[in-house]
């Protein structure tokens, strides 16, 4: 198994006594030391949504909060679409570095007015993946991020998704 089928297999299915904590602690390790390519993939994306997303007071989350702010629940929702989005456009992907594509990812599928549509590329092969990974992104519609009651930082899709 591969740390990255192990560490959500754990969270999704927690056993008996497994605090959420430690499950939480896990996952924020693989995306900060970014073994893998989806977790290179989940950082972009993570730090994307917290540069674009703001509290009431229009305050960018960027400046007040980080990943580790993020609710398991949300973590896990992120984690099972980037993992999916990955595995759809598996082949689209190799353009561009794994953190840039998680960032173009966030952009692109909430109408940021920037993604992988206005990507710089050089031939048309690139050109033609970054189309299909903008109408991909799109497909997976808007979500956003905001300060739930119990401070933490949510989804709007967790529920849906975790």
């Amino acid at each position: 198994m591969t740390t990255e089928t192990t560490c959500v297999l754990e969270t999704l299915h927690l056993p008996q006594g497994r605090k959420r904590a430690s499950v939480h602690r896990e996952l924020l390790h693989h995306i900060e030391t970014g073994e893998t390519m989806l977790f290179r993939f989940l950082h972009g994306y993570l730090t994307a949504a917290l540069w674009t997303s703001h509290d009431d007071n229009e305050k960018y989350f960027d400046a007040t909060h980080a990943i580790e702010d993020i609710s398991i629940a949300s973590l896990v929702s992120a984690w099972a679409e980037c993992s999916q989005f990955c595995r759809e456009c598996k082949t689209d992907l190799c353009h561009l570095d794994d953190e840039r594509n998680g960032h173009n990812f966030w952009l692109t599928r909430c109408g940021h007015g920037s993604g992988y549509f206005d990507e710089s590329v050089n031939d048309e092969l690139a050109e033609f993946a970054m189309q299909q990974l903008t109408r991909a992104s799109e497909s997976f519609g808007e979500v956003d991020l905001y300060i739930g009651d119990d401070r933490k930082l949510h989804f709007s899709n967790e529920s849906r998704v975790a």
